[in-house]
């Protein structure tokens, strides 16, 4: 059993044990209110969609999916969903996607359905207007097709909204911010749907691979479990060869997975949770983990659906620790035997240290990208010139 598939049996297992809090009125027993209170739902769901494809392996049984779509409808039938759906305000495209999916999965909503075309046709909280963000409208385009909505004539296609999102449009790493970085994962996944189709050709897409591989370095280096899984879908819902990084992912993020199959969140803390008891640690320990052990489960369905990550690159990627990082670049100055190894674990640390706004770090990283004959490759040509730009302070030793 690979990886991917030990992790996916784990948060399947938690996940049925924790389903009562995918419920919205138990979720707000103890934690904050959410924009769209049934949001965790979509994602269950989601993911139930993606277990029932051809060459899943059967982790999941028919009582886990039976109760979430038992609990989903239920929360579709509420007068409170109704009502959110008759204002047909910012959140309208989720009604309309709890709607679409319940459909998919054999629970139909006939009256729901019917009213989420109206509202549709009468353009209702303008959603599918030319000012709404790309991201925006590519997410709706996705909902609407996969959920056999008539779109608005209006709206694009989703391959020419695809190809103006972040995604296609070569995206600089050493720039990226963590909610831009969602934002290119979230439009793989849709564009794809989740692995299921090819991602539209583009003038980026090679970068978007080279950018899906840096980023992976970056965030397994920095321990970032939710963008890590994220990319990992990425990786194999884009196809071809494996990327480096991708075994030592699926390594990691079995790793910090806990003994009850959840995956912990950036925001997760063990400490925290110790001093907590009864239902407000159950909760605290749903709201911090669901998302991420989520997100893993989905990559690794995608992943097992793909070829199997190839070999690994036979060296640790450093944490996103400076002292790690320097002891990194002082071992490539000093142990060519090293180069092979290392070569691919420079442009991840170069962006790591552009990000982090450390020219000392930076400086050494730099060096050792000399000492690599890779100064003048793309990432380090660009790190340079940043450094030279920016007026950034040397932390204190």
């Amino acid at each position: 059993m690979t990886a991917a598939a030990r992790v996916l049996a784990g948060a399947l297992g938690w996940l049925e044990t924790n389903l009562e809090w995918f419920a919205p009125e138990r979720w707000e027993e103890h934690l904050p209110r959410r924009p769209f209170p049934p949001g965790t739902l979509l994602e269950l769901l989601g993911l139930v969609r993606l277990l029932n494809r051809p060459g899943v392996p059967p982790e999941a049984d028919a009582a886990f999916t039976r109760r979430a779509l038992d609990l989903a409808a239920r929360t579709a039938a509420a007068p409170s969903f109704g009502e959110g759906l008759r204002k047909a305000g910012e959140l309208f495209p989720y009604h309309l996607n709890l709607v679409a999916l319940l459909d998919l999965l054999g629970r139909p909503q006939p009256t729901s359905r019917s009213r989420c075309q109206a509202l549709l046709d009468a353009d209702a909280g303008g959603h599918t207007q030319l000012h709404k963000p790309v991201l925006n409208r590519l997410e709706l385009r996705y909902f609407l097709d996969r959920g056999g909505f008539a779109a608005p004539a209006r709206l694009p296609d989703a391959e020419s909204l695809y190809a103006q999102s972040i995604a296609a449009l070569s995206p600089d790493v050493h720039q990226l911010t963590s909610s831009e970085t969602y934002a290119l994962t979230h439009s793989v996944f849709y564009a794809t749907d989740f692995g299921q189709r090819p991602c539209p050709d583009t003038p980026g897409s090679e970068a978007l691979r080279e950018a899906v591989r840096v980023l992976l370095g970056v965030h397994l280096a920095r321990g970032n479990l939710d963008l890590l899984s994220e990319l990992l879908l990425c990786a194999r819902a884009l196809g071809g060869p494996t990327l480096s990084f991708e075994r030592q992912g699926w390594e990691a993020v079995e790793a910090a997975q806990r003994s009850d199959g959840a995956v912990p969140s950036p925001v997760h803390r063990p400490e925290v949770l110790e001093g907590l008891t009864g239902d407000k640690a159950a909760a605290y320990l749903f709201g911090t983990c669901y998302h991420t052990t989520l997100a893993a489960a989905l990559a690794a369905v995608v992943t097992l659906r793909s070829v199997p990550p190839g070999p690994d690159l036979g060296v640790p990627m450093p944490r996103a620790d400076r002292t790690e990082m320097l002891a990194w670049a002082n071992e490539v100055r000093t142990r060519p035997s090293a180069h092979d190894a290392r070569r691919e674990q420079l442009d991840p640390l170069l962006v790591i240290a552009v990000q982090d706004a450390d020219p000392t770090l930076l400086d050494e990283i730099l060096h050792a990208a000399a000492h690599l004959g890779s100064q003048t490759a793309p990432l380090p040509r660009a790190a340079a010139a940043l450094r030279l730009a920016a007026e950034w302070n040397s932390p204190e030793p």
